[in-house]
């Protein structure tokens, strides 16, 4: 199993077109081609006058694809589990997404961590937050920024950064 990585399309192609495209690039026969996926498909709209799609494609051959980076069979390798027995518990300062997925996995490990957080549950958290939009009535310790889920939480998604 090979990935090509960071392929440049100026255009939204089909799956035939993108292949086509692809196998023309990296000068691979398409009969040679046993099977393939895309890994990831994105917009890359950072410069607004040279707008592009960028793909990385995972592709199963029986020759040797030059350019690619080989990957094992399975892309995603599973989390070892092992159940821990341990006296001492791990603090977690955070109920963010990592502070989430940290007691996730040290749960799903046999550890019981104890998780610290300032701000109040999502639910409380919205009213908190509803209030300081409406009456500008800002709580300290739950709002927009503090609270289980964090900061992400009432965000949009889209990361910026707004430098001159």
């Amino acid at each position: 199993m090979y990935r090509i990585e960071n392929i440049k399309i100026r255009e939204d192609l089909n799956k035939n077109g993108l292949i086509d495209f692809i196998c023309k690039k990296y000068k691979i026969n398409i009969k040679e081609i046993l099977s393939w996926k895309i890994y990831k498909k994105s917009i890359d709209a950072r410069d607004k006058n040279d707008v592009f799609y960028n793909y990385s494609i995972d592709i199963e051959s029986n020759k040797k694809i030059q350019g690619a980076k080989i990957i094992k069979d399975k892309l995603i390798e599973p989390i070892n589990i092992v159940n821990r027995k341990s006296s001492v518990r791990p603090i977690i300062v955070g109920a963010g997404p990592a502070g989430i997925f940290c007691a996730l996995t040290l749960v799903q490990n046999g550890i019981k961590p104890i998780i610290i957080e300032q701000g109040n549950k999502v639910e409380e958290r919205q009213k908190d937050v509803y209030n300081f939009r409406k009456n500008g009535k800002l709580n300290t310790t739950s709002n927009v920024q503090f609270g289980e889920g964090g900061a992400g939480t009432f965000s949009d998604g889209k990361l910026t950064s707004r430098s001159k």
